[in-house]
């Protein structure tokens, strides 16, 4: 044996006309300058076109394109044909069944991981992947004749299967290994290769087996991974008139279709049922190429009752008993109509048709259940509305979260602008870049609270956006959610109904309280406060027996056409109002996308998105002007003020007191709460209080007086 140096790879081509041989010996640089180039024939893009309907018709295929042979270096044989010169040490694996080159492209990063690669490539139909292996003897030599080729090449090719069937993601094609092994010549502009890959060495006294593993993916598996849209429903388009071609034949036209259309049309759904083509996707292909011959009903009936019979894994009574055999065919059945998902947000089950034409989930409401039943038991399963229930509503639906993925889409994408102040700058006010600040900081709790990152405690702050009516507040509040997103907005919120507040605060993600200034003191004093700062909510769902502990979601915004809306001293330190100047610009469209980016970049990269304690003591401040004071409040500061400690004429007056000072004034017969104006007076700035056994005493000093 001698050391292999230079691997000479060998270019076949057929003459159409003269059936002459044309053969080159190709270097590996020569063998990628002719597969990173289209010629101006544009061979490859129209075999890439046509591969699908030539395989299903010819299996194999002679599209006059170049042949190269890899694992060995050939030459003519003086008959006409080619035979072994030399062996290379290749050994040459295909991945097949891709949905396309994208796919091709992932099994290409992944043989680049393995250090024996020596190439690896698109294939001449767009949807398999060849890959190069590097191989040897233990000391590093090959054999040299034929024979001792042949027998150390079969072993060399089991080992590259197994070293690389478990690392590719797709299952390798198995094939007979031989010395002749080659490929039609490809299109792959970037082609991975690694000229000093280093190679599997081989004993060849060891015996070497296949692994049990499948000999390459089902079409199936690869017709359920394409994707819905036109480019997906292409793709099966293709496949499915090959196999009508199959079914019908080449002679067969139209007037023969019309003439007999269930045995033709049986003949397809058999042809369908045997490569695997999904039921409800054979059905709209079908009726969608030959509706003139056969309605849908009829043709999803026919179909049906194809597949049914010729279906290897049922319709065999012994195998299963009749629960387990109605179990499975509901199973498949609504596998085979339906894709379905559980949104865990809104806590509802979704679902779409399993065509490539359907691209958009739709909410499973009681109608469509029912649909589904009846559909089902005339597709002959006998099961009722509660099998179907139970089927929709149990772990075999995947769950599906709509903000996770919004954020995840978005995620690493942000470009740098700060698009949050862009947006704040389209609310015209007097505040200036307190506004911009405050409501950035906003935006970035409501994100870390969709991210459930904020622990105990929830976005306990609402902006309130405070103007005359036509300045487009509501509007602006709609538009702050995406298209994706927009079933979580709310403007409906009916506080005096708990059950529903909690439903509302985890199933929505924005909520606007329209009219904020119609809320009654005793909502805002109270439940509105504890409300904004919940994190979560712990409740017994509808016919359930167990409590559940459900996480909020929610944010909060409001709208308002008055100013003095805030009844409570204490809370309003809940809410950023901001008094319009002029109406909201709302024409300006708003990057959604580059929004939500940046605000996630922000929590993520660590920045401070809750209000810390000055910017609450700001918060307070700047709301006061925002404060409705009744009747004793009003007339406690037309009579009295704070005093300063030592003050001359200063006097210690309890709650009590000061309103019977007050009542002098507008009347005894006026109501005045004690609660709410001794609420007041606590968190009035500059006023001091001490506690004494006759209760809380303020140090005032009386105006008139002075």
């Amino acid at each position: 044996m001698q050391q292999k140096t230079n691997i000479t790879f060998t270019s076949v081509r057929k003459d159409r006309r003269s059936h002459e041989l044309h053969v080159q010996q190709l270097s590996l640089d020569r063998m990628l300058a002719l597969i990173g180039r289209e010629s101006k024939e544009r061979p490859i893009s129209l075999f890439r076109r046509t591969a699908t309907v030539l395989e299903t018709l010819a299996g194999d295929m002679d599209f006059a394109i170049q042949r190269i042979f890899c694992s060995s270096r050939m030459k003519r044989d003086g008959a006409g044909g080619m035979c072994f010169d030399s062996y290379n040490g290749l050994v040459l694996l295909t991945v097949g069944n891709l949905t396309g080159i994208d796919e091709a492209q992932m099994v290409k990063r992944l043989a680049a991981m393995h250090p024996s690669t020596y190439a690896a490539f698109v294939g001449s139909s767009g949807k398999t992947a060849k890959v190069l292996v590097r191989v040897s003897l233990p000391d590093g030599t090959l054999p040299t004749t034929p024979a001792e080729a042949r027998r150390f090449h079969t072993k060399a090719y089991m080992l590259a299967f197994s070293a690389y069937n478990g690392m590719l993601n797709f299952p390798i094609r198995r094939v007979e290994p031989q010395l002749e092994q080659s490929f039609v010549r490809t299109f792959d502009p970037s082609p991975f290769v690694n000229p000093d890959a280093s190679p599997l060495r081989l004993d060849t006294d060891i015996d070497i087996r296949f692994d049990d593993v499948a000999d390459e993916q089902p079409i199936a598996d690869m017709m359920q991974r394409i994707e819905p849209g036109v480019e997906g429903y292409a793709q099966l388009e293709q496949r499915f008139m090959a196999l009508a071609l199959r079914a019908f034949g080449p002679d067969m036209d139209e007037t023969d279709l019309k003439s007999n259309p269930e045995v033709y049309l049986t003949s397809l759904a058999r042809e369908c049922c045997r490569a695997g083509f999904p039921l409800e996707e054979a059905v709209l292909h079908a009726t969608n190429d030959f509706h003139s011959v056969c309605s849908r009903d009829a043709m999803h009936a026919l179909f049906e009752s194809a597949y049914r019979l010729d279906s290897r894994h049922f319709g065999t009574r012994n195998a299963f008993n009749k629960t387990q055999q109605t179990a499975w065919m509901l199973h498949r059945y609504m596998s085979e109509r339906y894709v379905l998902r559980h949104n865990t947000v809104q806590d509802t089950e979704e679902y779409r048709h399993n065509t490539t034409w359907d691209t958009h989930f739709h909410p499973l409401d009681d109608r469509m259940l029912g649909k589904m039943v009846e559909e089902a038991r005339r597709s002959g399963i006998n099961v009722w509305d509660r099998d179907v229930r139970r089927y929709v509503h149990s772990a075999n639906v995947a769950s599906y979260n709509p903000v996770e993925e919004f954020l995840n889409s978005v995620r690493g994408t942000w470009d740098g602008t700060d698009r949050i102040r862009l947006l704040a700058d389209t609310v015209p006010n007097h505040m200036g870049r307190q506004w911009a600040d405050w409501f950035y900081r906003w935006v970035l709790s409501m994100v870390a609270q969709w991210m459930n990152v904020m622990g105990p405690y929830g976005n306990s702050v609402a902006p309130l956006l405070i103007g005359p009516q036509g300045y487009r507040k509501s509007t602006f509040c709609r538009n702050l959610l995406p298209e994706e997103l927009q079933w979580g907005y709310t403007d409906q919120l009916d506080l005096n109904s708990r059950k529903e507040v909690d439903r509302t605060i985890c199933q929505y993600l924005l909520v606007n309280l329209d009219e904020f200034d119609q809320l009654s003191r005793r909502s805002q004093d109270g439940y509105l406060k504890n409300l904004l700062q919940r994190a979560d909510i712990r409740a017994r769902k509808p016919y359930k027996t167990q409590v559940s502990q459900m996480r909020r979601y929610a944010s909060f915004i409001g709208t308002s056409n008055q100013a003095d809306l805030l009844t409570d001293p204490s809370g309003n330190r809940r809410y950023i109002c901001v008094e319009l100047t002029a109406p909201i610009d709302t024409a300006r469209p708003i990057n959604h996308r580059q929004l939500y980016a940046q605000a996630l970049h922000a929590v993520e990269s660590g920045e401070q998105y809750w209000f810390s304690d000055d910017d609450v003591t700001r918060l307070m401040e700047h709301n006061r002007q925002y404060m409705h004071l009744g009747p004793a409040e009003m007339l406690f500061h037309d009579h009295f003020r704070p005093a300063l400690a030592d003050e001359a004429g200063a006097a210690w007056m309890t709650t009590t007191q000061l309103l019977d000072v007050l009542r002098r004034h507008i009347g005894s017969r006026t109501v005045i709460s004690v609660n709410v104006f001794g609420r007041y007076l606590r968190n009035l700035p500059g006023l001091i209080s001490k506690h004494t056994s006759g209760g809380s005493k303020y140090l005032v000093k009386c105006i008139d007086e002075q």
